[in-house]
């Protein structure tokens, strides 16, 4: 057993150049992430190359060195032209390659069971490194892998880690200096959390998430060496009242651990506390601030829907993985209100008829766990009843991806959500590009404003639409962006983020719509209305009621179903249940995209007692009792009851970060003549999927 006792650094734009073994930890926080580290280790006993270059770590197995005959090159594993090149192709078609992104921890130990254990604290590292003579000869890298090749789930990941070995502890160490610095570097290095603030649910679901926590997410959280501050909820809206009342300051991120409502309670935690720190009203907000803090999501509810939409599956390893990796990206959510005032908001689905029918009737079936919704929905769904309703919406300029009504007819395939989305990533650059301009505008305004101005400036922003505020942001925005980007916002301008309540005017704004656009009224006699916010998958619904929905481009999905016969409703249910199902081509299905709609019964106007203040808070009404006629259905908010019977739902723009990279999007060759769902070439992540049949 021989092992290499040299270490070779190299700078990528020079030749050649060799670095000291000894430098110790000064000598690894000097080097530059283009630097590159060559050295010979031994993994089970094999002999391998392992080259750190870059984001990138390489290994390769070494072949024997035979005897070499004339005329005869000798092979090398990693040619030394390899260490000059940038693209991932050049190493060698048997090397495996690591990036620093996906990398959890790095430890190292005088045994191998040693380095296998969570890595210490800070105080004991910088004791550790300050010692003058290494010992430690195994090093290990824990990372997360996905699965792309699974059978049943491609969308998972799971945790792995190698370990090698050198008998010359200084290169050990120095090997885990260099590692844990690019990691440090890395463009998600920096986003990872060290403190975090959990909420688990023991109620929701299989009332599994206690034990859901300790058994699959803990572990991951210690290796990765967050502290985590657990707390058991024992009420309803718990997490909500914490969330209003405790200090934040000391935690990077709240996560939850739980189904579709714990995770919107948090949301409306973290929305209403951010509203309150900047002193808006919450009944009548001028406008949704986005929350400082973003947050994780651990499933354990009944069909977590949120967590399949972000992840492409609901395992909980992979959801946990994501927050220890620490890449974010923006979620759109969507505020519900009556006529007087802001109700709560939705991260996945809002639903009225069969939906929220099946919501309010499992309330009373609790006890029979998940099964309650297989219950409620086989009886609410043999029942077929219709809702009379008018909505009001504007729609969405049509556009090549974006789905529509049936008619509508389109030479490509439309586009469907995925990890690195490109509609969802200039959808965020612009939400920035305007969360920044607005919030100079208005700093420089508050300095400006006398006390009595700005008092008057308050009343006023009350009244005024918050389209408005964009419009004026608008100039001084598509100075700063290019040709496509300003082509895209000023289409987004003309399909404004805030609409009034109702069309002739009413709490939120009197604006005049732009010339061209003009609400759109339907009416008729519906056996489900649905304002889609994400895909709402699960693993009973691989696509989702709304396959074609994304995560973060600031637009919902309006889904209506008008009641037919009974049959109908089975090819609607076997639609959106199949994954090459496609609700869209049924007559009696129409898909809208919007930013906004308005909803209210056709039957008797809503009273003072119909319209809530507290939402799903508020008692549940049986059908045919509490002044709810059975002629009249509830609303299913994220799993949660609202009795409103006149609502507005309005679309965020990525009002929240989460933890996720988005599911992946596929490639797999299909027949001629089947229409799939299809992303741009450019995706990194375009693989063959054997799961997606």
């Amino acid at each position: 057993m021989t092992q290499s006792g040299s270490t070779e650094f190299a700078k990528t734009a020079t030749a050649g150049g060799a670095g000291d073994v000894y430098g110790g930890a000064a000598g690894a926080a000097a080097c530059s992430s283009s630097d590159v580290l060559l050295n010979n280790f031994q993994l089970k006993k094999k002999s391998y190359r392992v080259l750190l270059h870059g984001q990138h770590l390489v290994w390769e197995r070494m072949q024997r060195q035979s005897v070499k005959r004339p005329n005869e090159a000798q092979k090398v594993p990693l040619p030394e032209q390899q260490l000059t090149a940038g693209a991932e192709s050049s190493y060698g078609a048997h090397s495996h390659i690591l990036h620093m992104d996906d990398i959890i921890s790095i430890c190292a130990g005088n045994s191998k069971h040693e380095s296998l254990q969570p890595p210490p604290s800070n105080r004991d590292q910088q004791q550790a490194d300050g010692d003058t003579k290494p010992t430690a000869q195994f090093l290990t890298i824990n990372y997360a892998e996905r699965l792309s090749k699974s059978k049943t789930d491609c969308n998972r990941w799971q945790l792995r880690r190698i370990t090698f070995y050198n008998a010359d502890a200084y290169i050990v160490r120095q090997w885990q200096l260099q590692l844990q610095a690019r990691v440090a570097s890395s463009p998600t290095g920096g986003q990872r959390v060290q403190r975090l603030l959990v909420f688990i649910n023991p109620f929701g679901g299989r009332k599994a998430g206690a034990q859901t926590y300790e058994r699959f997410v803990r572990p991951l959280f210690q290796l990765a060496g967050i502290d985590a501050t657990c707390i058991t909820t024992q009420r309803a809206n718990q997490i909500r009242d914490i969330l209003l009342t405790h200090d934040l300051s000391c935690y990077e991120a709240v996560c939850c651990v739980g189904g579709d409502g714990t995770v919107a309670e948090v949301i409306n935690g973290l929305v209403f506390r951010r509203m309150r720190e900047l002193g808006l009203d919450e009944q009548r907000p001028a406008y949704i601030p986005r929350p400082t803090l973003p947050v994780a999501v651990i499933p354990a509810g009944s069909t977590d829907t949120i967590v399949y939409s972000m992840h492409g599956t609901a395992d909980v390893r992979t959801a946990a993985i994501h927050v220890v990796l620490g890449q974010k990206r923006g979620l759109d959510v969507c505020s519900v209100s009556n006529n007087r005032t802001l109700l709560r908001f939705c991260a996945s689905v809002l639903s009225y008829g069969y939906l929220g029918d099946v919501a309010a009737e499992s309330e009373q079936y609790r006890w029979m766990g998940t099964k309650r919704y297989e219950y409620s929905g086989i009886k609410a769904f043999f029942s077929n009843r219709g809702y009379d309703a008018e909505l009001q919406l504007l729609e969405e300029p049509t556009e090549p991806e974006t789905p529509q009504s049936p008619a509508s007819v389109y030479t490509e395939p439309p586009s469907v959500c995925y990890a690195n989305c490109q509609r969802c990533s200039i959808a965020s650059s612009l939400q920035e590009q305007r969360s920044t301009l607005f919030a100079a505008n208005a700093d420089e305004s508050r300095d400006e404003l006398q006390p009595q101005q700005a008092e008057q400036q308050k009343k006023l922003a009350e009244q005024q639409a918050q389209p408005n505020d964009d419009a004026t942001v608008a100039v001084n925005c598509e100075s700063q962006l290019n040709e496509i980007e300003t082509a895209l916002y000023r289409s987004q301008l003309l399909r404004p983020t805030s609409l009034p309540l109702q069309p002739g005017g009413s709490y939120g704004s009197n604006m005049s719509l732009p010339s061209g656009l003009q609400w759109k009224t339907i009416r008729g006699n519906f056996f489900l209305i649905c304002g889609a916010n994400i895909t709402c998958a699960c693993a009973r619904s691989p696509n989702g009621i709304s396959r074609y929905s994304h995560l973060g481009d600031g637009c919902l999905d309006l889904i209506l179903v008008r009641k037919t016969s009974f049959l109908n409703n089975v090819r609607f249910l076997l639609n959106t249940a199949g994954r090459a199902g496609d609700i869209r081509n049924l007559p009696f299905v129409e898909v809208y995209r919007t930013r906004k709609f308005i909803f209210r019964t056709l039957t008797t106007p809503a009273t003072e007692e119909n319209l809530s203040l507290a939402g799903s808070r508020q008692p549940i009404a049986q059908n045919g009792s509490d002044g709810v006629s059975s002629e009249y259905s509830s609303w299913n908010c994220d799993g949660e009851v609202v009795t409103d019977l006149d609502i507005t739902m309005s679309s965020h723009c990525q009002l929240i970060d989460v933890f996720m990279r988005g599911p992946h999007s596929y490639s797999k060759p299909q027949k001629p003549g089947v229409s799939v769902p299809t992303t741009p070439v450019s995706s990194s992540d375009n693989i063959y999927c054997c799961c997606k049949d």
